[in-house]
């Protein structure tokens, strides 16, 4: 009787100590998988520190040109376009870097899962306005170097205007079709290419953290 309870008390030290061993290796490959995933957001945050600096000096130049051409309706229009561009430009980024701040990396996978759920939506909807504001936002832009040069394309040349921004609304119609076909069969190749690497790579490992928990 005294063997058989000393091979039941050995096989429980066993279990245990498996358990431990086990519950070790869960948390050091989940914490290595985390810090994995803190790091994948380096690129993207020092891309929307980046973006946030070209966004000042963008409203700033913008702001500063339609204010010494206050009167002169289409130079304003070109500093006000490029002043306007550069704050969304600055707000875009500064909400990118919110929500990557609030992420808690000690949460469950689930609520992690639902956070970077929502930075890849939040990236979708800024591809979209990037991408409507870019068909147009390249017109004033080519319009005030080139009053910079000293050809005011707008007074000279008005029919180049014209075409400038019939190219803009060819631009949009494609825009339109290529989102248009993001709800056809292979258009999540599409979204996943606005959301961005960093987003993308993060919702991979968390799969992985989701898997290796329900072994």
């Amino acid at each position: 009787m005294t063997e058989l309870d000393d091979l039941k008390s050995t096989w429980q030290t066993l279990n245990r100590t498996l358990e431990r061993q086990h519950t070790l290796a869960f948390h050091q490959s989940r914490e290595s998988k985390l810090e994995r995933l803190r790091s994948g957001f380096r690129p993207l945050v020092i891309g929307q520190v980046i973006q946030i600096i070209c966004g000042l000096l963008l409203s700033i130049c913008g702001g500063s040109f339609w204010f010494d051409h206050i009167g002169v309706a289409h130079l304003m229009f070109y500093g006000i376009s490029l002043h306007a561009y550069g704050v969304m430009l600055i707000v875009f980024a500064a909400r990118d870097l919110f929500l990557i701040q609030r992420l808690d990396y000690g949460a469950p996978v689930l609520a992690l899962q639902k956070q970077i759920a929502g930075l890849r939506d939040w990236h979708l909807r800024c591809a979209l306005w990037f991408a409507v504001a870019g068909c147009f936002i390249w017109v004033p832009l080519v319009l005030l170097i080139f009053h910079g040069l000293g050809a005011d394309v707008w007074q000279r040349a008005p029919e180049v205007v014209g075409w400038f921004f019939l190219s803009s609304v060819v631009c949009l119609a494609v825009l339109l079709g290529i989102i248009a076909s993001r709800r056809r069969p292979g258009g999540e190749k599409l979204d996943a290419s606005s959301t961005g690497r960093s987003v993308t790579r993060a919702q991979a490992l968390l799969a992985e953290i989701e898997r290796f928990e329900q072994e």
